[in-house]
């Protein structure tokens, strides 16, 4: 079986007030910065100041063009990001 892949880097979230963890878009959590609201507590929060973890996600494709696995393909560090800018 021929497999194919698909990448997504992902952001994950948590509330501040429960705990409650959520994952997005990291375009939508590092590059906007948005306010959302917990589904669990209804607490509004930034989504950039209480980001605890950022991902690189696999997705292997199938012949029927659906995912069949996910898979943590490595962790993006903002500090690598922040030197690589600063030529460190």
């Amino acid at each position: 079986m021929s497999k194919r892949k698909a990448w997504l880097d992902i952001a994950i979230i948590q509330c501040p007030r429960c705990g409650h963890y959520y994952a997005d878009a990291s375009w939508y959590v590092v590059e906007i910065g948005a306010d959302i609201e917990c589904g669990t507590c209804h607490e509004n929060f930034n989504t950039k100041k209480h980001m605890v973890d950022r991902i690189m996600l696999s997705l292997k494709i199938d012949e029927e063009k659906k995912v069949h696995e996910a898979e943590v393909a490595r962790r993006l560090s903002k500090k690598k990001k922040q030197h690589a800018r600063l030529g460190i």
